[in-house]
């Protein structure tokens, strides 16, 4: 998962954390509040009835320690008009009037009996069931319990207010959500961003990219780019230098490589019938011919990197030079015993320097002798597909390993299969930057039978 991806998730999971906790801690003190409001009404409404039925009970019942039926019937009859479902018990739990004909309640019978015994004994009690409060309190004269009001009081407007305010709560969660998200959104790629700048320019860095990156700004992010494009400067100027000191180096084995070439020509005429002098002087030209290609090798790749190298594009049949580049390679493959099969798609045209794709095609074919087994084959193999010209080399060799596929093109990078056969490390090097100035690309992969294919692809030319 991507930074900027991480940095949207860790916002919306903080978010909804904080909206679930938040939604359920404003719902349950609404409803606590709502409760509480609705008990105090009904405290309230209580205390006006009982104070009503006390001082009617005084005036219809003087002397008598209970209330009468007549009068909890008188009373019903005027607070079920105000309060609507009333109910009057007597001190033994016995129903004494009720404001509504239907004695029906949605508690049971020990529940209702629970509250009202509650009740007698002086104390406020209530019950919530099916979306009806069941409330009970005492009803007292001079000090004395003389019955037991119950209010039936129904919660439907109570619990619709609930519910619009949830719906409220839910509709204004999920714009708050979505606001989130589009600012996480926003505040993620801003964040990431230069982070993003920062890795492509590490990525260019690894590749000899040394292109400056811009951050506006003071924070950590603006000091690591300056640092970055400080780094970039000091490693290109120290690759400068290297390939200057090679280049100069290069240029200095020249000329007594020149001597030494021509004082053992002279040797090879001079020495007459002494096998052991011959042998010397064989393995001498042998090893200044080998230091001379590594010097040629180190200096068309110096000139090739600085731009001093000149491309001579023309339009070429890539056919014929792949057939013609072949055949003259003939000798050096039975040297190694291999066996060159071809398949060239005749009358293949491409744009390049003529010189430098015979380099490429020789240097490829050779990689392919040296690194496969006698008596195996070696298949190239040339067709056009849409606008590009495919050059395939097939061997059935040692193969590249996967970590060392990108580092085959470095300067002097072998593979840790390739070390005990002879080579310099700079051939696919100069390939790479040849194919690179013909606008074409070059990798290498298993092959079906082992070994390595070795894919070439040039603009084709009409």
């Amino acid at each position: 998962m991507k930074l900027k991806e991480k940095l949207i998730l860790y916002y919306l999971s903080a978010t909804f954390v904080i909206l679930f906790f938040v939604g359920f801690a404003v719902l349950n003190a609404i409803k606590s509040l709502s409760i509480n409001t609705m008990e105090q009404q009904l405290i309230g409404q209580s205390s006006l009835a009982e104070l009503y039925i006390s001082q009617l009970h005084a005036l219809q019942n003087e002397g008598s320690d209970e209330l009468s039926d007549e009068t909890a019937q008188y009373v019903i009859g005027k607070l079920g008009l105000v309060f609507g479902n009333i109910r009057i018990y007597d001190n033994n739990l016995r129903l004494q009037a009720a404001s509504k004909d239907n004695t029906e309640i949605s508690i049971t019978d020990m529940e209702n009996t629970e509250i009202l015994s509650a009740a007698a004994k002086g104390d406020y009690a209530y019950l919530v069931r099916n979306s009806t409060a069941f409330f009970a309190s005492p009803i007292t004269f001079e000090g004395n319990p003389i019955g037991i009001l119950e209010i039936i009081y129904p919660m439907s407007f109570l619990e619709s207010l609930i519910s619009g305010v949830s719906n409220i709560l839910f509709f204004g969660a999920f714009i708050f959500a979505v606001l989130m998200t589009l600012i996480s959104i926003y505040i993620a790629a801003r964040l990431t961003k230069p982070i993003h700048k920062l890795a492509e320019v590490a990525n260019n860095y690894a590749n000899r990219i040394f292109t400056p990156v811009e951050i506006k700004g003071s924070d950590e992010i603006s000091q690591l780019s300056r640092s970055f494009n400080a780094m970039g400067i000091q490693l290109q100027d120290y690759i400068q230098r290297q390939k200057q000191f090679v280049s100069n180096v290069s240029h200095e084995l020249r000329t007594p490589l020149t001597a030494i070439k021509g004082y053992s020509e002279f040797l090879a005429d001079e020495i007459g019938d002494r096998p052991d002098l011959k042998k010397a002087v064989f393995h001498l030209n042998n090893e200044s011919d080998r230091l001379a290609k590594l010097v040629d090798e180190v200096l068309t790749l110096s000139r090739i990197e600085t731009g001093r190298e000149e491309f001579h594009l023309d339009k070429l049949n890539l056919s014929s030079l792949i057939k013609d580049t072949t055949e003259k390679l003939l000798l050096r493959a039975q040297k190694y015993e291999i066996k060159i099969v071809s398949d060239i798609t005749p009358e293949v045209y491409v744009r390049g320097d003529k010189e430098k794709l015979v380099q490429v095609i020789v240097n490829l074919l050779d990689n392919a002798f040296k690194y496969s087994p006698p008596q195996s084959t070696v298949r190239v193999s040339l067709y056009k597909e849409t606008a590009e010209a495919i050059l395939m080399v097939v061997d059935q060799g040692i193969g590249i390993p996967e970590k060392d596929k990108l580092k085959v093109f470095d300067r002097f990078y072998r593979a840790e299969n390739a070390h005990s056969i002879s080579g310099t490390g700079l051939g696919l090097s100069i390939v790479k930057h040849i194919v690179d100035a013909h606008g074409g690309s070059i990798k290498f992969t298993e092959g079906v039978e082992g070994g390595t294919t070795a894919i070439l692809r040039l603009p084709a030319e009409a």
